[in-house]
């Protein structure tokens, strides 16, 4: 049972029992519902309690729901379009006839950015060169730093900020995974390695000092303490 304040707040109807259940299965996945998406969802609720009053969302009851508002700006209309229809997809999930919304009521986004797409070539080349950094006058624990984060990161396909995150705690070498805690959009999840990986992370924990402090960082900065930044590595990748 849900006892958000907002939630207990939305007006009885033939739909607020799947709301309900739509938003315990959005937190299911690991989604976070926020408190501004709890809003909406109750505006979206009384907007059907007003429409219709049976459990079948047909075409002339979301081209009602979908008219435009001469207040309302883009944004505020794209969330109340995509709200709909993912809520319409969960309900023809449960076997309620819900109609899918057309693709004209659809923002179509155009991106500018493109990935870009390392070779395996490329990335070879990316290992060598972790793997021949010459020393300074500085302190030099990155020579064995950055061999190991640059295979994390391409034997995994982990983002930067998830592989600086990681904790000696993390690394779970009898079963060769690595646990990611509340990354994107909240959801944790285990990450396998391959049996190389596993090796080269366990001779490197084998050489820290701080090995068995289950709660200190993986990648620790000789200069903060504490873990390297994305900018020291944004730093070394362009050297």
């Amino acid at each position: 049972m849900i006892t958000d304040k907002e939630f207990l707040a939305f007006q009885d109807g033939i739909f607020k029992p799947y709301f309900e259940k739509y938003i315990e299965f959005k937190r299911g996945k690991g989604e976070k519902v926020t408190h501004s998406t709890l809003i909406r969802l109750k505006a979206l609720n009384e907007a059907l309690n007003r429409c219709i009053s049976t459990l079948n969302i047909d075409r002339n009851t979301i081209e009602l729901l979908l008219q435009e508002k001469d207040t309302e700006s883009g944004a505020s209309r794209a969330l109340r379009v995509s709200d709909l229809r993912q809520f319409n997809a969960f309900l023809r999930a449960l076997g309620i006839h819900a109609y899918k919304i057309p693709d004209k009521y659809m923002k179509k986004v155009h991106v500018a950015f493109k990935p870009y797409i390392f070779s395996a070539e490329e990335l070879s080349k990316i290992v060598e060169a972790s793997d021949h950094l010459k020393p300074t006058r500085r302190r030099n624990n990155y020579l064995t730093v950055y061999p190991v984060l640059v295979r994390i990161l391409i034997g995994t396909g982990m983002r930067i900020g998830e592989v600086l995150s990681l904790r000696i705690k993390d690394v779970d070498a009898v079963n060769r995974l690595l646990v990611v805690y509340q990354s994107k959009n909240n959801v944790s999840r285990y990450v396998p390695m391959s049996n190389s990986l596993s090796v080269v992370i366990l001779n490197y924990l084998s050489g820290l000092e701080h090995r068995h402090n289950p709660e200190q960082y993986l990648f620790v900065s000789p200069y903060t303490g504490t873990r390297y930044s994305y900018d020291a590595m944004k730093y070394m990748f362009k050297k």
